[in-house]
């Protein structure tokens, strides 16, 4: 009985290295996307400042919006982080 247990913690611990770099990659790309969140609202308020003659409105918006969502998504991949480390 003791040997099936010590068994099944040796499959689970070689099961966790082998999805860890997994994890690993889910992770920077997640976090490589909270950048591209951030910095896509602002290229696009450029882009309508031009089109409509305004002068950094839409650039001030889309920096703002990327600031609330670039947060939003560090906060959430922080509190999924500190479940799963729970």
């Amino acid at each position: 009985m003791n040997s099936e247990i010590q068994n099944t913690k040796k499959t689970e611990e070689n099961n966790s290295d082998v999805d860890r770099p997994r994890k690993d990659i889910a992770l920077a790309v997640r976090i490589s996307n909270i950048g591209f969140e951030m910095v896509f609202p602002a290229i696009i308020g450029v882009g309508l400042d031009y089109l409509f003659g305004t002068v950094a409105l839409f650039v001030v918006l889309g920096v703002l919006l990327g600031a609330v969502l670039g947060f939003w998504q560090l906060i959430r991949i922080a509190s999924q982080n500190d479940s799963i480390n729970k």
